[in-house]
């Protein structure tokens, strides 16, 4: 009797083990470790926005509608004048950021944080579209303006709209110069060098 439940508890033993020999299922690659939330709201899109950078993961792409449009400062446009700022959709936001992510080097990543402008603050309660403004610093170690990873500095002004599964992303990015730092370049400008 003692055989039989000897061998019972090590067949029952043997088929709970099973899985441990089967290969895990392996994490995203384009997801690089980002902490991500459905964007239920328009800061949770400006969080997903700093973590997708601070992770240089692709998903970074996912805050931003097929209709994405990004405009630069008009003093950047004057300023840098071999730099392409033109026609500045999804398709050239996705090259763009992708080549800058494959620049950076292993063992270093990119910095972002966004704030809100307390000059601006966020609507109360949008319905399904608002504007909101975050500064922001970005930080892309060893780039072309800085060579030691000076942070690209700005405003950007967002436009979001809310989809019909109540989940938020961005249309429009209008990037400003911040008025007290002038030694940084923007976003625009920062990135602009991948295109």
């Amino acid at each position: 009797m003692r055989i039989y439940f000897s061998v019972m508890a090590l067949i029952v033993l043997l088929m709970c083990s099973c899985s441990l020999f089967e290969p895990r299922v392996p994490e995203d690659p384009s997801s690089g470790g980002v902490v991500w939330v459905d964007p239920t709201s328009p800061d949770l899109v400006v969080e997903n926005m700093q973590s997708a950078l601070n992770g240089s993961s692709a998903l970074y792409m996912d805050c931003f509608a097929q209709s994405f449009v990004f405009y630069a400062d008009t003093s950047d446009i004057n300023d840098y004048l071999t730099y392409n700022f033109n026609d500045w959709d999804w398709s050239v936001e996705n090259t763009t950021v992708l080549t800058l992510y494959s620049l950076v080097p292993s063992d270093s990543t990119v910095t972002a944080e966004f704030l809100i402008d307390m000059s601006h603050p966020d609507p109360a309660a949008p319905a399904d579209s608002a504007i909101i403004y975050r500064e922001y610093s970005i930080t892309v170690p060893q780039s072309f303006h800085s060579g030691t990873g000076a942070p690209a500095v700005g405003l950007a002004e967002l436009h979001l709209v809310e989809d019909g599964e109540g989940l938020w992303s961005v249309t429009e990015w209008h990037d400003a110069r911040h008025e007290e730092a002038t030694e940084w370049v923007t976003w625009a400008v920062a990135k602009a060098f991948y295109r």
